[in-house]
């Protein structure tokens, strides 16, 4: 009995699973989303999608449906676009757009073209098809097995000649736990956190915690002092009380010149076991010789029972806010296909 080269049956695996159009999040291709979401122009968007790991793909198109219920407020239109496709590790996701990419994984597929939207002014049949699309300028390439990565998506859209569209949405919203603020910062140093679950939905990415800062000490890295009690410590030579003796320390960023360090999510497995999960966490920089300190928090892991939702998350911005950024919704995204 002969036996095929093992190098020849190891490519013929990977070609067996290489994918045809895929969806984002999966699985949607004939299934209407549960949402809409309005398309305005001069804004950009971003998709973040870790339900796709296990497709092989070189991506070659790119493509978004209206949402069957809702109509446009005018026909056929003009619109400028700007596409960029990478990749990201989604166990920790940003609201400051540039800073979801891993290094060298972010490509312009499609340079700034003016380009045709098509009429999306009466309601559709379910789902409608996807036929606001692009070809791609650039392909991407993206093999999910073997880096694990979830897919970004980065889309800009500006000088609409129509901006009553409506996108098909799949999301399911997250539960938010109780924070309370525990004293003051130094000079004004503040951070404000939150917990999140998606619940089993997310088995993966099901639960987070969303932290920032503002008036840090200006260009300094940030970090997160996280403990299982409030010390709530007077400390000769410290500016403020001292709150989270740490157990853990967790980086967050760099404050820009202002002081801000825009809110970073850090995703976790969902843990049946860490609902009700008390933590403290206080932020501090080092400038120089200096210490600063923020206020302390106390954050309450909310319960959470969702059985839908996507291993995804979406965010958007105004393009005429520096740096672009905003605030992410983790269990589902804008639905987009990915053409092969």
């Amino acid at each position: 009995m002969q036996h095929l080269p093992s190098s020849i049956a190891v490519l013929l695996l990977c070609g067996s699973a290489i994918a045809q159009s895929f969806t984002s999040p999966a699985g949607l291709s004939s299934t209407e989303g549960n949402a809409s979401f309005f398309a305005s122009t001069n804004r950009r968007y971003m998709g973040i999608d870790a339900s796709n790991t296990t497709q092989v793909a070189t991506i070659k198109s790119f493509a978004m449906r209206r949402d069957k219920n809702s109509t446009s407020s005018a026909g056929a239109s003009t619109v400028d676009l700007t596409l960029a496709i990478g990749e990201t590790n989604m166990a920790a996701v940003y609201s400051e757009m540039d800073l979801n990419f891993l290094p060298g994984k972010r490509t312009v597929v499609f340079p700034k073209l003016n380009v045709s939207w098509p009429d999306w002014n009466a309601a559709s049949t379910t789902p409608a098809p996807f036929d606001f699309k692009v070809s791609l300028v650039t392909n991407y390439v993206y093999v999910g097995p073997s880096s694990n990565n979830a897919l970004v998506w980065d889309l800009t859209l500006e000088n609409g000649t129509n901006t009553g569209n409506v996108f098909d949405r799949d999301f399911t919203f997250y539960s938010t736990g109780v924070s309370t603020v525990l004293g003051t910062g130094c000079s004004g140093y503040s951070l404000s956190t939150n917990f999140q679950s998606n619940g089993p939905a997310m088995p993966k990415y099901g639960m987070r915690l969303r932290a920032g800062v503002t008036s840090a000490p200006a260009s300094a890295p940030v970090a997160l002092s996280i403990a299982l009690a409030d010390a709530n410590a007077t400390i000769p030579g410290f500016c403020t009380t001292v709150h989270a003796v740490p157990l853990a320390i967790l980086p967050i960023g760099v404050a820009n010149a202002s002081g801000r360090v825009y809110d970073g999510y850090f995703n976790v497995a969902y843990d049946m076991s860490l609902n009700g999960f008390t933590m403290y966490t206080q932020a501090y920089s080092i400038s120089g010789a200096t210490l600063s300190l923020s206020n302390g928090r106390k954050d309450v892991m909310p319960t959470s029972t969702a059985t839908t939702g996507a291993e995804a998350c979406y965010l958007y911005s105004s393009t005429a806010t520096s740096p672009n950024n905003g605030t992410i919704f983790t269990g589902g995204s804008i639905i987009v296909e990915y053409g092969t």
